[in-house]
């Protein structure tokens, strides 16, 4: 666990001002409600740091998650699932600067998909700037050849240590939290969240078409509390509304998809995360 902790302290200095890493996670999402009729998700996945001689890191970030979408009672109940791994390559460009490339292979389908049928290339880039101790900013682009086509979107990003207590820190449009430490055991704060996701079908809905797939755009603006049971294990519960959802069908191309649901809604969230915290709280 020593050599871990001291891997992770490297890392941290990488990060900046986050002020912890998830080593490990278990999330259960629902949103309860008539449209979708059935909106469930389940998440795991562990970060695994590697530090190099010359401070530069690798880190290897495999993911799992399970969907279940159901647009109308009467509507056909999909199960989708998702394998993605994040591999991400940071280093020092000099006192200030620092740069980081990612290559993010994906298997996104029903189950039943063959893996060359539901694989989905991608990556990005991201520069940061340590504009003065407890702040810096962040640039980037990210890619993903999504089913509905080539997927393009500039990052931007901050981690503001704000004082010994709060912290603001995320990359736009993906997700960007706000933390506030009452005490060594509770904290509470705000997530802002955007994801885009398609995911092959093997059936021919909607249309005859053996391409089709279904797409899930989502905003998340919710509240959370962060309950330390032991200084490394953290049960997080989140409440929320889901801002401008769809979820959408299609074929191959972003002019053959039509909508299967278009309704906001509340969402709970639930997880279980292993969490190597930087700044000694």
């Amino acid at each position: 666990m020593k050599k871990i902790l001291y891997l992770c302290l490297l890392v941290s200095g990488s990060l900046e001002a986050q002020p912890y890493l998830d080593l490990g996670q278990l999330m259960y999402h629902n949103s309860p409600g008539k449209d979708p009729a059935h909106f469930e998700h389940i998440r795991a996945q562990i970060n695994l740091p590697v530090i190099f001689k010359d401070s530069s890191i690798f880190l290897v970030n495999p993911i799992w998650e399970e969907r279940w979408v159901q647009a109308q009672e009467q509507s056909q109940r999909y199960h989708l699932r998702g394998l993605i791994t994040w591999m991400t390559y940071t280093r020092r460009l000099g006192e200030k600067w620092e740069g980081m490339v990612a290559f993010i292979p994906r298997w996104n389908g029903q189950p039943e998909i063959q893996f060359k049928d539901g694989f989905q290339p991608g990556g990005a880039v991201l520069v940061t700037y340590k504009k003065r101790p407890g702040l810096t900013v962040k640039l980037g682009l990210y890619y993903n050849k999504e089913f509905f086509g080539n997927f393009f979107m500039p990052l931007a990003g901050i981690d503001w240590k704000i004082n010994s207590r709060q912290r603001l820190f995320g990359i736009l449009p993906g997700y960007m939290t706000y933390e506030y430490l009452i005490n060594s055991k509770i904290a509470w704060g705000g997530n802002f969240r955007t994801f885009t996701n398609s995911y092959k079908l093997i059936d021919k809905t909607p249309v005859d078409d053996p391409t089709s797939f279904i797409r899930i755009d989502d905003n998340q603006l919710g509240a959370y509390l962060d309950f330390y049971a032991t200084k490394k294990i953290v049960i997080n519960l989140e409440g929320g509304y889901s801002i401008m959802r769809k979820v959408r069908a299609g074929v191959n191309r972003k002019d053959n998809m039509y909508d299967l649901s278009t309704h906001d809604g509340l969402y709970v969230k639930a997880c279980l995360q292993y969490r190597l915290r930087f700044d000694g709280k």
